[in-house]
């Protein structure tokens, strides 16, 4: 085993560790979160409604895998003790319940290379015992440089690869074996809780702008560094 000593070791498992953690919890399924992020409101709704979706697949208690990636990843990327310590403190305050939830790192870097590395992350897990992986948007993505958006005419902040093109390559990928797909459609910032949720049946339009805001998790994290918990308005940060 190798240890680095840096107060990150507890949550670094081995794939035999984890299976063994799994089975402690009595999980018969395992679903899998890959992150590089910290976790905001939006990757908590998707790890909830996994774990909703394999409920009503007919699991009785499907366990989640947070797994925040513990390689190398870009310098204006969180720092892995940072995330890791948010990630245990969202546990701590009920964010995501422990009870169906285990925290390890995955030893993997972060090469930014969008739906060919999305099958690497999703697979990788398989050896750990993931039966199901959550694929988000834009995977493993970035945006373009403003060096490259302005020699190329593209929009600074424009993403390098399509925001669906990760989970349409993994459903079609070879190789997944028996290991499933988890997505969730889409979801909006509820102001009165701070919660990202679909949009209500029988909502007006009206209704809706009040009470929703259309909000994108590089703003969710833009709130984080701005410290701001509930906002009023996309402007308004």
């Amino acid at each position: 085993r190798i240890k680095y000593n840096d107060g990150l070791d507890q949550w670094r498992l081995t794939p035999e560790e984890l299976i063994r953690k799994f089975k402690e919890k009595g999980a018969d399924g395992v679903f899998a979160f890959q992150t590089r992020n910290p976790t905001h409101a939006g990757h908590a709704h998707l790890m909830k409604d996994g774990r909703k979706q394999l409920l009503e697949k007919g699991y009785r208690n499907p366990v989640l895998w947070l797994s925040p990636l513990g390689g190398w990843t870009k310098s204006d990327d969180v720092p892995l003790d940072i995330r890791v310590k948010q990630h245990q403190a969202v546990l701590d305050e009920g964010m995501l319940d422990k009870a169906w939830t285990v925290l390890a790192i995955w030893p993997s870097p972060m090469v930014y290379s969008g739906p060919t590395e999305v099958q690497w992350h999703a697979k990788s897990r398989r050896v750990a015992g993931a039966d199901y992986f959550i694929v988000g948007r834009d995977p493993a993505g970035l945006s373009y440089s403003d060096e490259y958006a302005q020699a190329h005419n593209q929009k600074k902040g424009d993403d390098v690869y399509e925001p669906d093109h990760g989970r349409y390559v993994l459903q079609v990928s070879p190789g997944m074996g028996k290991l499933g797909l988890l997505a969730s459609g889409a979801v909006h910032y509820d102001k009165t809780d701070g919660e990202m949720k679909p949009k209500p049946a029988g909502i007006t339009k009206d209704e809706f702008n009040n009470r929703f805001l259309k909000i994108s998790g590089s703003k969710m994290r833009q709130m984080g560094r701005m410290m701001v918990d509930v906002c009023d308005s996309i402007e308004a940060i």
